[in-house]
């Protein structure tokens, strides 16, 4: 067990000094234990015993059964066995969503540091340890429906109208306000709206807002429901009750908004009534519907509509790498391809088709020029060439041609095509057939010394 210490040491002291540096990572939480919705301060902490050469990027926090907010960074340095370290820490709450116990995941963090003495940056990637959270459930006798952790929370309400002077028919809409801080909008629990004998009620869409500071968060709700008085006579709103627990001070607190009676007149005019009903009922269900509704972009997910857009922007990319390439070497086989003896007798054979002789004849200079190794014309090609019905005719549209007695006959020039394709092919195969023979003929003149 002694050696097998002496060897980790040794192991140790000559990483040490081979790196020349400590990097030191950790995560805390200043409480083992909290209530569903309570928010944890987490603490990134990350030290050299250098300095970072670059910003350090931590990122969002992802934790199964949490919601996480991150804050800000601050530099900091610390002592670590006696020497002074610099050093990052990364502030972020996490909000347990989940009763049971939830874990904070090894992070794995990228940062750049010099050795000691030295100033260039040395690309490293360290990592924290999991950490685990224990999330206590809803206690006993408190209704889930209507639990908030929070340091505060504030109420107001306000009504559309006077309710002192409210008949049959009439409809006045209530707005609830809440505010909380140390909280997100998320975990605002829904105004329970308690059924009125005498009385329709209507909610709307709730406002919900999260503001985040550079140290704290606070979290917003306002509720609005609209109130179809359908009855006279003295008509009492119930209380309406929230509770939240402190987690500064470790107390339950109750807020109420209080009960309030309403005189409700009569109205003789009633006719009116199954019309407003019916016009409220309609805003509830496309409010419900607008909540239902999922957002989309082009009538596609967003997640799904961005990681078609990566894809494409991909595509796009590549295929402008391939063109920038592809482009140049089409454009000068192109060029090449202009400037060929295939296409000067392609030329020459589409004036030939076209029955015209005098086109025939300017694009014929053209077309021998670009015969490699060639300096004859068209008359001691033929004559080379032996054929006489090519020699023949010629001849014949060339004398009928310039006579101006008659046109020449299509199939004179059917027949001129053909002898002149013939002739082309046993020129280029006369040609090769020469090569061939002379590049034996070198190679017996200057023997190897293998030969």
């Amino acid at each position: 067990m002694v050696k097998k210490l002496g060897i980790f040491m040794c192991f140790w002291l000559l990483t040490f000094s081979l790196f020349g540096q400590n990097l030191i990572s950790y995560v805390t939480l200043n409480t083992d234990e909290a209530y569903i919705g309570q928010p944890v301060r987490l603490t990134v902490s990350v030290y050299s015993s250098t300095w970072f050469t670059s910003g350090i990027d931590v990122g969002n926090i992802q934790v199964d059964g949490a919601l996480t907010v991150y804050f800000r960074s601050l530099s900091n340095s610390r002592d670590f066995s006696g020497k002074t370290h610099a050093g990052v820490d990364f502030y972020y709450n996490v909000f347990p969503t989940q009763e049971g116990v939830i874990t904070i995941p090894s992070l794995s963090i990228n940062i750049e540091s010099p050795k000691p003495g030295g100033f260039k940056g040395i690309k490293r990637t360290i990592t924290t340890r999991p950490k685990v959270l224990t999330v206590k459930g809803i206690p006993a006798g408190y209704d889930p429906n209507n639990w908030l952790v929070s340091s505060s929370l504030n109420i107001s309400e306000k009504w559309s109208a006077s309710l002192s002077d409210i008949k049959v028919g009439d409809v006045v809409q209530r707005t609830i306000y809440r505010s909380a801080q140390g909280t997100l909008s998320e975990f605002l629990p829904v105004t329970k709206w308690d059924s009125i004998t005498g009385v329709s009620i209507y909610p709307k869409r709730p406002q919900l807002n999260t503001r985040k500071s550079k140290a704290a968060v606070s979290a917003t709700r306002s509720e609005t429901v609209n109130y179809l008085f359908e009855k006279e006579g003295d008509i009492v709103i119930p209380p309406i009750e929230y509770v939240y627990w402190n987690y500064n001070t470790k107390k339950f607190y109750k807020k109420e908004i209080d009960s309030l009676v309403v005189s409700v007149k009569p109205n003789a005019d009633l006719a009116m009534l199954a019309s407003i009903k019916k016009s409220l009922q309609k805003e509830v269900v496309e409010a419900i519907q607008a909540e239902e509704t999922p957002f989309l972009i082009f009538g596609i997910e967003p997640k799904l509509f961005f990681q078609y857009l990566i894809s494409g922007l991909v595509i796009l990319f590549l295929l402008f790498k391939i063109l920038k390439r592809v482009i140049p070497y089409i454009i000068t086989k192109y060029n090449s391809y202009l400037a060929s003896e295939t296409y000067a007798f392609a030329k020459v054979k589409k004036a030939i088709v076209k029955n015209d002789y005098f086109l025939f004849l300017e694009l014929i200079p053209s077309w021998l020029n670009r015969i490699p190794d060639n300096n004859k014309s068209l008359q001691e090609m033929v004559r080379i060439s032996g054929s006489k019905q090519l020699e023949d005719v010629l001849k014949d549209i060339d004398k009928v041609t310039f006579s101006l007695e008659k046109k020449s006959e299509a199939k004179s020039f059917k027949l001129l095509l053909k002898e002149l394709k013939l002739m082309r092919k046993n020129h280029f195969k006369q040609q090769h057939t020469n090569h061939k023979s002379t590049i034996k003929n070198t190679k017996w003149l200057n023997p190897t010394a293998s030969d």
